[in-house]
């Protein structure tokens, strides 16, 4: 079945004093004919269909394609190997989120065993239109201002806080600023922390679900007695660039009004459904998205005397893998395929580690061994709790409710968060070795570069290092909390022939335990334990510390946030692309995705990775139009 959103007018625009006919419009389609019978050559192809994968939103392709695609002489190929599920209810409604998992709408990845409880973990990745964005837990958060200036500090100008959040984050946002019901339970923000004017929605459900309102509002005030100075009053916003304190969540959503005197369904804001979907029926004739095809590789031109630069790409329908197609491009090839994908998939086009691609018969175009490298995710545990008396399951609401972002002290004690500083950086120089050794990074001066501001966040600036969600589960009439290190000290790899995540190596495996012990006290509050019947998990037997040590052992996952696989660094400190987002030792290639980022964020990923995406595009188009004004 060919999925075709087309409606035949005859307008006319203007663009640099130039009139074209729009005949169709854009086209969203799983028919390679359709396709190509229309157009082999495209000014840019994009391989990926999602935001920026995860569980959170880790591939911006459709970002890019929308912006790019403002000018009529550009036209765009997007290739995604997922379906085109707009009206999917598993999608479209926020309180879905977890039917997802294990499902038709996810890759199957799955890790190597991993060194702490030698098992593998599975590897949440979204395949749809929209990827993760349209599966993911829809919280909006941004990291510390500060973590976003070390990505300047690591060797990439212009990517800074200041920069990143006036002139990127916020322009990708469409907040909806909460309504007064919703500000007297307990909603907090700062108007300058959102956009306003953005294409992805954002904001706070309504209704806002009650009665577990009133569970929040307890959790919140509880968690003073558990996490000393935590911040639990005041305008704390989770996108300000200072996260620290326990809130109420904004999510990527359009909430049902912004009125106090009516409210309908809430409905999930994707990548697909903001910068696609709303489209005008009849906008963008020059926008090409073509699912359920899987791109294969980039295919090259080679030069004698020049790197070899992007021709195109082959893919082939997901049906029918036998047949290979190939789409020419005339501009660049956009990688934005995530940190789990975007590596693989440069490594299938001859651009990696050359040892690698020997030995898989590959031929090498560019020997690159950043690519695959600097792998990272935030491991975490899941405490659950008995509440169906407080459960409602008809608001159509997120499940997260409030998030704590705590610190090293507040987790520790200020006693323990000193010794484990020191510890920190006295093993500094050793850990970055192991990095190295292990193929978490290619240098050890860029392994010890990262790893010292991660101890300057940490031990420094007081960046959080742990987030406590709480989370409502109607489906199963529980609440859960769900505890995850944010700034882990480990490094894995990604290559074709493995997924090594390295998910928690035992510095960050303390951290886990002694938040899990934290969550347990906080549900103890006589003012929480009122509010459920029974604990779940870990359960009743497990009450000492070696108790908890135990049950995190067995039962950690992987969160999710993904990152790292292609890092935007000097060459020279182990990067695979520079600060323009363009790959190393070939032409006309760039990456725009979470894989980019050489350091985690204490955050989830999507608002990060949509300013990514629309800094990726600001760059395209202005080198587009130089390449122009240099022709004329």
């Amino acid at each position: 079945m060919s999925f075709i959103i087309a409606l035949t007018s005859r307008l006319f625009l203007t663009w640099s004093l130039c009139y074209f006919t729009k005949t169709h419009a854009y086209e969203i389609t799983n028919n390679t004919t359709s396709i190509l019978s229309k157009s082999s050559e495209f000014s840019y192809i994009i391989v990926g269909g999602g935001t920026a994968g995860e569980c959170s939103v880790d591939y911006p392709s459709l970002t890019i394609a929308n912006r790019l695609t403002v000018n009529p002489n550009i036209s765009v190929l997007v290739i995604e190997a997922g379906r085109n599920l707009r009206d999917d209810p598993r999608i479209t409604d926020p309180g879905s989120f977890g039917v997802a998992d294990y499902s038709d709408l996810e890759w199957d990845y799955v890790s190597t065993n991993q060194s702490l409880g030698n098992r593998s973990q599975a590897l949440t990745v979204g395949k749809v239109l929209g990827g993760s964005s349209a599966i993911n837990g829809m919280q909006w958060t941004r990291g510390t201002a500060a973590q976003y200036d070390a990505l300047e500090k690591l060797g990439n100008p212009g990517w800074n806080f200041d920069s990143m959040q006036k002139r990127y984050m916020k322009k990708s946002e469409r907040f909806h600023k909460p309504t007064l019901n919703q500000t007297n339970l307990g909603v907090t923000f700062q108007p300058s922390a959102h956009g306003l004017n953005g294409r992805v929605s954002t904001g706070f459900p309504n209704p806002y679900p009650c009665p577990l309102c009133n569970l929040w509002d307890v959790l919140i005030q509880a968690s003073s007695a558990v996490f000393p100075g935590i911040r639990t009053t005041g305008e704390i916003d989770q996108c300000s660039g200072d996260p620290r304190g326990v809130s109420r969540c904004s999510y990527s959503i359009i909430p049902g009004s912004d009125s106090d005197l009516e409210a309908g369904e809430n409905i999930r804001s994707s990548s697909a459904e903001s910068y696609v979907y709303s489209l005008s029926p009849n906008d963008r004739p020059n926008l090409h998205i073509l699912v359920e095809h899987k791109a294969v590789n980039i295919v090259w031109n080679e030069h004698p005397d020049l790197p070899p630069s992007a021709r195109g790409v082959a893919f082939q329908a997901e049906s029918d893998p036998s047949q290979s197609f190939l789409a020419i491009v005339q501009k660049e090839v956009i990688v934005s395929l995530g940190a789990l994908s975007s590596a693989p998939f440069l490594e299938r086009s001859g651009v990696g580690d050359r040892n690698l691609l020997e030995n898989l018969d590959i031929s090498v175009t560019a020997d690159l061994p950043a690519v695959g490298t600097n792998l990272q995710d935030q491991a975490g545990i899941f405490s659950l709790f008995d509440a169906s008396f407080m459960m409602n399951t008809t608001n159509h609401a997120p499940a997260a409710g409030a998030a704590a972002f705590v610190t090293l002290p507040q987790i520790l004690g200020s006693k323990g968060a000193e010794a484990y500083v020191q510890d920190l950086k006295h093993s500094l120089q050793q850990r970055a070795q192991r990095i190295v050794d292990t193929g978490g990074l290619t240098s050890f001066e860029g392994a010890s570069k990262v790893l010292e501001i991660q101890f300057e966040q940490i031990g420094t600036e007081n960046a959080p290092v742990v987030e406590l969600d709480f989370i409502a589960l109607p489906a199963s009439s529980a609440f859960a909390a769900s505890t995850w290190i944010l700034l882990p000290q480990y490094r894995g790899n990604i290559h074709i022939t493995s997924n090594d995540p390295r998910i928690v190596p035992a510095k960050d495996f303390t951290l886990v335990v002694n938040a899990s012990l934290a969550t347990r006290k906080l549900f103890t509050q006589p003012s929480v334990k009122n509010l459920y019947s029974l604990e779940l998990l870990p359960g009743l037997t497990v009450q000492t510390p070696e108790d908890f040590t135990a049950y995190v052992f067995a039962n950690y996952s992987a969160v999710g946030h993904f990152i790292g696989t292609v890092p935007m660094l000097p060459q020279s400190l182990g990067g695979a692309v520079d600060a323009e987002l363009k790959v190393y030792g070939v032409k006309g290639v760039r990456v725009a995705d979470a894989s980019i980022l050489p350091i985690q964020l204490s955050a989830h990923l999507q608002s990060t990775v949509y300013g990514i995406a629309e800094k990726a595009a600001e760059m395209i188009l202005n080198e587009y139009e130089k390449g122009r004004r240099e022709e004329m």
